[in-house]
């Protein structure tokens, strides 16, 4: 006798919302790990590049406000004060105290100014820092309309590849950086030739920079010694050299006693 097996039902598709809601959550797990990913892969690319870019911040400050600014508005007779004799000999050299300061006070705020542009306007690194020193209330900086990245970091630095890196869309990358400024003005004189002296007047610039977005970065510390003026003060030459600091061996001169024909 022929046995019949029971029919089995074919099994029905998943409802449409079920594949959704599958769908959905693939989706988004699959987002977040290529996200993960990618910044894991390109976070070591972006660090160093923010190291380099502070140092290059830091050191575009320094120039932008002694060479360009403070250096060009010295002249170096008014960094000391010179008195004389009656006959035009010069008998007290001293410095400036005045001049000296305003010096160091330019540096620090021209300096502080460029620090400020690139942390609430990440402001371009060559554009000018054209702004007066005696208008400290007003506003000194010009509205930057579109905020530069300063890095693009090609998708394919994922890869971790070098036949790929160059490859794929590029992320653009915006520093928020902060900082701030020591200034110190260093004055020398020192004798030069025969009675001539060489006064130089230096400043040094201490930038600490960091970057806080998109990550933290270390502080990166620049320290530049910079001549911002010399000059030089001519003294009466005498008739007679006897060496130096009075150790050379002074000439046996014989005058004579009989009366000149």
């Amino acid at each position: 006798m022929k046995k019949y097996k029971p029919h089995q039902k074919a099994m029905a598709p998943p409802p449409p919302g079920q594949i959704a809601f599958i769908t959905l959550i693939f989706f988004i797990v699959s987002t977040f790990g290529s996200l993960w990913f990618i910044n894991r892969s390109i976070e070591p690319k972006i660090m160093e590049i923010a190291q380099l870019r502070t140092e290059q911040l830091a050191r575009e400050a320094i120039i932008e406000a002694v060479n360009k600014k403070v250096a060009d508005e010295l002249n170096p007779q008014d960094m000391i004060i010179v008195e004389k004799d009656n006959e035009g000999n010069t008998t007290f050299v001293t410095w400036n105290s005045s001049a000296i300061n305003r010096v160091q006070r330019d540096t620090y705020f021209r300096v502080n100014q460029f620090l400020k542009r690139l942390e609430e306007e990440g402001d371009r690194v060559d554009s000018s820092l054209d702004i007066d020193i005696d208008q400290e209330e007003q506003e000194t900086q010009e509205e930057v309309k579109d905020k530069p990245t300063i890095a693009y970091i090609p998708l394919g630095q994922a890869t971790n590849s070098t036949i790929l890196a160059n490859l794929g869309p590029r992320i653009p990358v915006h520093f928020q950086t902060i900082g701030d400024v020591e200034s110190n003005v260093i004055n020398t004189f020192r004798e030069w030739g025969i009675n001539n002296l060489v006064f130089e007047v230096k400043v040094n610039v201490q930038v600490r920079l960091q970057i806080v977005l998109p990550f933290s970065t270390d502080t990166t510390l620049v320290n530049t010694e910079i001549l911002v003026t010399q000059g030089s003060i001519q003294g009466e030459v005498p008739y007679f050299n006897g060496g130096s600091g009075g150790e050379g061996t002074n000439p046996s001169i014989e005058i004579p006693t009989s009366p000149l024909p």
